[in-house]
């Protein structure tokens, strides 16, 4: 009986540690020791934000992460509708046309309503900061893909 109890207490201390290891490292993805929201600590880091202007790029980054979350949603949408249509048609359609159509004004809707709030962003940072994050920002608007989202369709 000494021995099923030792065991049971080995079993549930074993149990114990995984869960707060596991825990632990599930919460870094969150929040970093800091405080800092883990998606954005890099952006504190590299621009050298003052607290107060890592809480007003924070505040931006929460209201826009829904309408980001949109965008990414009705292109992927469109783009798997395309998809499919290209799959079934052996020959050019107008629905194609059109979904491509779509497609493109769905992009060019997203790349302006991120240029915008990469603007908002810019301006909670020093003048010269603000130049460098736009400057990167622009850069990967040229390349064509801001939230990896084009990625996410395939």
């Amino acid at each position: 009986m000494k021995k099923l109890i030792i065991l049971l207490a080995l079993v549930v201390a074993i149990g114990a540690t995984t869960y707060l290891v596991c825990y632990r490292r599930a919460m870094v993805a969150v929040v970093t020791p800091d405080g800092t929201d883990a998606e954005l600590g890099w952006l504190k880091r590299e621009f050298a934000l003052t607290p107060a202007q890592y809480e007003k790029v924070l505040a931006l980054h929460h209201a826009y992460r829904p309408v980001c979350a949109d965008h990414c949603n009705r292109y992927i949408a469109v783009r798997r509708q395309l998809d499919d249509l290209l799959k079934k048609q052996s020959a050019w359609s107008p629905e194609a046309g059109a979904a491509i159509a779509e497609q493109a004004r769905l992009q060019g809707e997203c790349h302006a309503s991120m240029l915008k709030y990469a603007y908002d962003v810019a301006a909670c940072m020093s003048a010269e900061q603000g130049r460098r994050y736009l400057d990167m920002i622009k850069m990967q608007l040229m390349e064509g893909d801001p939230a990896g989202m084009f990625a996410a369709s395939r």
